[in-house]
């Protein structure tokens, strides 16, 4: 499986995260090991990430916190 960040993850694609900052907000974000992500888009310029978290609901991540997110890109079905 291909390993990355979330920042520079594909757009489109599913993805497991492989390993969280510390930081509180994202376990409140539904942000945590094991948990499946799809990137819906990146915006430009450094701007956020908007990813479906669990297929249930929508997050917005910045540039700086997304690139500290590890991820493994899922096989695809």
């Amino acid at each position: 499986m291909l390993m990355t960040n979330l920042y520079e993850a594909r757009a489109k694609c599913d993805f497991q995260v492989a390993s969280v900052p510390d930081i509180g907000l994202l376990e409140g974000l539904g942000l945590r090991e094991g948990t499946q992500v799809t990137i819906q888009s990146r915006y430009a310029f450094g701007g956020p990430v908007l990813l479906r978290v669990e297929d249930t609901y929508s997050v917005a991540l910045g540039k700086d916190v997304a690139k500290r997110i590890a991820v493994r890109e899922l096989a695809e079905s």
